[in-house]
This record gives C-alpha cells, sequence and structure tokens, in this order.
C-alpha cells in the first residue's frame, strides 16, 4: 500500500538536517514553529507533484532561499535532486551551499540582474512576491516562465484573504497603522494593496486577491494555474501552482 500524503511528509521530515545556522532571520527562537514552516513547504510541494502528475525533479530552484528553512527539507525529499538556491544575502547562500549541496546564484531586486538558470523542473518561491509591489511581479514570475524546463513546476506563496484578515484584526506587519490601512484600502478596491518598510525602497508588504495573483501569473508566458491553496503554508500564506504548458495543454486537439 502506498503512503498517503502525510505519511510521506512525516517520514522525510524525519530525515531534514535539524541544524538551524547562526543568523538565521527565519528562526525566532520555536524551533517547533521554524519546522512546521518547513513541513508544510514540503507537503505542498509534494502536492504539487502529485497533481500535475509530475516526479521527482532533476533540478530545483529555492528563490528566496534564505538559511534553507525549507531547502533543508527539500532536500530530505530530493537527495539525488540538483538544488540550485537564490537569495539576497551573500552569508544565507554560502550557508546552504554548504549544509545541503546547493548551487548558490546571487539573486538582486531586478530578476533581471540575476543569472537566467533553465532546465528546471520545480521551483519554490515562499515569501518572496509577498514583499514586492505590482510592477515588480512581472518580471519574477517571467524569470520563473524561463527558468522551468517545459512541464516543469512552480509552487509559489502571496498574502491573501488570511493576511487581510489578520491585518483587519490588529496584525501590523511591520508597518503603522496608517500604511496597515492604505494597505487595505487599495486591496479591496482593486486587488492589490502595497507598502514599503520605513526605510527600504521596492521592499514592504504586499496583499493580493486570489483573482489578482492568478491573473498576474497567467500574464507570464506558457504557465498554467494547476492548483490554489488558500492560507495552507505556516496557515497563513496562498499556495498557488504554476506549470509551463499552457501552450501545450490548452491547445491540444484545437
Amino acid at each position: 500500500m502506498s503512503e498517503t500524503l502525510d505519511e510521506t511528509v512525516a517520514r522525510v521530515m524525519a530525515g531534514v538536517n535539524t541544524t538551524i545556522a547562526d543568523g538565521d532571520s527565519m528562526f525566532a527562537g520555536s524551533t517547533e514553529h521554524y519546522f512546521s514552516v518547513s513541513r508544510d513547504a514540503l507537503r505542498a510541494v509534494l502536492a504539487a507533484l502529485h497533481v500535475t502528475g509530475r516526479g521527482e525533479p532533476k533540478r530545483l530552484l529555492d528563490f528566496g532561499c534564505g538559511y534553507g528553512r525549507v531547502l533543508r527539507s527539500l532536500r530530505a525529499a530530493f537527495p539525488s535532486t540538483e538544488l540550485i538556491a537564490c537569495d539576497m544575502d551573500p552569508t544565507a547562500l554560502a550557508s546552504c551551499a554548504e549544509a545541503f549541496g546547493a548551487r548558490a546564484i546571487t539573486g538582486a531586486p531586478d530578476p533581471d540582474h540575476i543569472e537566467q538558470v533553465t532546465d528546471v523542473d520545480l521551483i519554490w518561491c515562499g515569501s518572496v512576491l509577498t514583499h514586492l509591489d505590482a510592477p515588480q511581479w512581472g518580471p519574477l514570475l517571467r524569470y520563473f516562465s524561463r527558468a522551468l524546463a517545459p512541464g516543469g513546476v512552480a509552487v509559489v506563496t502571496t498574502h491573501g484573504r488570511r493576511m487581510a484578515m489578520r491585518a483587519e484584526a490588529g496584525k501590523d506587519y511591520g508597518l503603522d497603522a496608517r500604511a496597515i490601512d492604505r494597505v487595505l484600502a487599495a486591496y479591496k478596491a482593486c486587488g492589490f494593496g502595497y507598502n514599503d518598510y520605513v526605510g527600504y525602497d521596492g521592499y514592504g508588504i504586499s496583499l493580493s486577491s486570489p483573482g489578482w495573483a492568478v491573473q498576474r501569473a497567467l500574464e507570464a508566458p506558457d504557465l498554467r494555474l494547476a492548483g490554489y491553496d488558500e492560507a495552507a503554508w505556516d496557515r497563513h500564506q496562498d499556495v498557488m501552482v504554476l506549470v509551463k504548458d499552457a501552450n501545450a495543454t490548452l491547445k491540444a486537439d484545437l
């Protein structure tokens, strides 16, 4: 009898590297929460591969890898896969290269200034679009489209209705009350809101409705929506599954 998804996730997580690097900004003192976030990401990735009928990836890109909170579970799940780690923090990249055997590529605010990888079977992008304004979404999603091999899968997280509810209940997301009000007002008006963090230009908090996020994703060449699961990552961020096969799939038998 084959494993259930939950059984597979539990088995993989039992073999995860549990060393948390010094300086890992995603570690806030709770190892239980840190590894539950990694577990949720693994579950989302395995579910995405199952629903799209894809097997174990040969090449995998963790875009916005940090110190490897998620990359560690992907390494445990896919021990033979070539891992590519991308981040703007050189210390985090070096940590991922050493701990998980990943090839490091340096991130940049403009995706056109990032080394263009290709023939990637799986992309994980957790909590990157959640920090970007609307004009930055298109270039990043097009980068993913160019990176994916035909039939490749991208698993991308966004801030959706759960984040809006939390903000309305008083969660400040690092912004002052007026900034949060502006984000929520724009979101309610058009499906998207954004505000920079204080002292940062082009980096802050975004809030996007499922419809808005899906529409932006489908503007990237040859990407097809294969799934959208609200608040599936850490009971907070939405998980969107995209496949690079729109032309082949949608034009079949026309």
